[in-house]
């Protein structure tokens, strides 16, 4: 990777999301002068309708060996967790075929593993954050994982071993015990086990509480800014939007799904599509105690407050914003035979957020190749919210001279990055 000589002192940051706002975190309290532009309201996008998730000890690629088979038979479905609406289009179908190369037990081991390298350090990370009044209530007792059967729930106990996750003692529960663990559950659930240690938090309070923070911190926060195109020559870079031009030494592209857009302007093109997320809230009496996590039902249950968010399903499309009820009904089809008492007809804050999908799993970290003044800091897949503080990390190190080589180097665009040409894409 080629970085310009002189390190930058002025950086604007295209994308106003957890992402966006924990780079710009990072860089600002590297001395660096910060704006960031968002396109709509800061926090729009992936980043405020999610689960709620930090398990650092938990990661690993969505591209998992048996994952295509156990996709492919769920897709005749209605309430099935995975959809993929046509016409699909040459984009999907590149990524789909590319994700399915990477479904193998080699590279889902390398992707673990690096996942995991990245997210060393996270709790230590939040826990700074919390520390600068960056408070997003987590709940920090682990999160209970229930199955329907004993089968189901051994093959996954399993596989987290494999991941070296803290699994409480007692391994698997059943019966009365599971009921002990969780009262809020049915008994559709039938085994499950706790993993110790990870946290949840409200995303949105998240994102608020950080923007409070870097707005004291000096950073320029703009709304509404829908960025045209990126300039990058003459030593500068300027972005032009809506709400005017902005000149930097350096920009940082972490505009989730939109990224792609935006380096497709500088004549690149990289692999990332939309995995839409949807979610709501609903009250439940009681609520789970911790996060849980349906495993068959492919749903995760995050208490916040008085009322309970849950989250799932994964919906491939073309357009990226469109909300479908219909999978807000898959969702409560799937999540309804296990969550005692809730008020299914009562739901509030439904919401559909286009998860930016890798092939290989990975964020895509660093400078765009041809250009080392632009940066990217996207496709983090299902794990934006807690990778954000080590990407922001990441990016102020490349920035600053301080990164780690091997880190950097996994994450690089450039295993991702192709020419782009507009008169051959156009007509697709």
């Amino acid at each position: 990777m080629t970085f310009p000589d002189t390190p930058p002192s002025t950086v604007t940051i295209i994308g106003g999301g957890v992402v966006g706002l924990a780079c710009a975190h990072y860089l600002s309290g590297a001395g660096l002068r910060v704006t960031v532009l968002e396109r709509d309201r800061l926090g729009s996008g992936a980043s405020r309708g999610n689960a709620g998730e930090v398990c650092p000890d938990l990661v690993e690629p969505l591209a998992a060996p048996g994952v295509i088979g156990t996709a492919l038979r769920g897709l005749h479905r209605q309430d099935g967790a995975l959809a993929i609406h046509p016409p699909a289009g040459a984009e999907l179908l590149r990524f789909l075929v590319r994700f399915g190369m990477r479904a193998t037990s080699r590279h889902h081991a390398r992707g673990a593993a690096a996942l995991g390298a990245l997210a060393r350090g996270t709790f230590g990370l939040f826990e700074e954050l919390e520390a600068a009044g960056v408070d997003g209530e987590a709940h920090k007792d682990g999160f209970l994982f229930a199955f329907p059967s004993r089968e189901y729930a051994d093959g996954a106990l399993a596989a987290f071993r494999r991941l070296d996750a803290p699994i409480a003692p007692g391994g698997v529960l059943e019966g009365a015990r599971l009921a002990a663990a969780e009262p809020s559950l049915t008994e559709g659930a039938r085994a499950g086990f706790v993993v110790e240690r990870q946290w949840s938090l409200d995303p949105s309070l998240f994102v608020d509480r950080l923007a409070e923070r870097l707005r004291s911190d000096g950073v320029e926060l703009v709304e509404g800014a829908r960025v045209s195109s990126i300039v990058d020559r003459s030593g500068r870079t300027e972005v032009r939007t809506s709400a005017g031009t902005f000149r930097a030494d350096t920009v940082v592209i972490a505009a989730g799904i939109g990224s792609r857009e935006l380096v497709r302007g500088l004549g690149r093109d990289i692999d990332l599509v939309a995995g839409k997320g949807y979610s709501f809230s609903v009250a439940a009496e009681p609520p789970p105690s911790r996060l849980v996590h349906l495993g068959a039902a492919k749903v995760v249950l995050t208490p916040m407050g008085k009322r309970v968010r849950v989250a799932g399903t994964m919906e491939f499309e073309r357009d990226a914003d469109r909300f479908r009820q219909r999978r807000i009904e898959a969702i409560v089809a799937a999540a309804r035979p296990y969550l005692r008492h809730a008020d299914w007809d009562d739901r509030q804050e439904e919401w559909v957020g286009p998860r930016p999908m890798t092939p290989d799993g990975l964020p895509l970290i660093g400078p765009v190749p041809g250009h080392p003044r632009v940066l990217l800091a996207t496709g983090h897949n299902m794990l934006g919210l807690m990778l954000a503080p080590a990407t922001g990390r990441l990016v102020a190190g490349l920035l600053t001279g301080t990164a780690d080589p091997r880190l950097s180097s996994t994450f690089a665009p450039v295993r991702s990055v192709r020419r782009y040409s507009w008169r051959v894409h156009g007509a697709c």
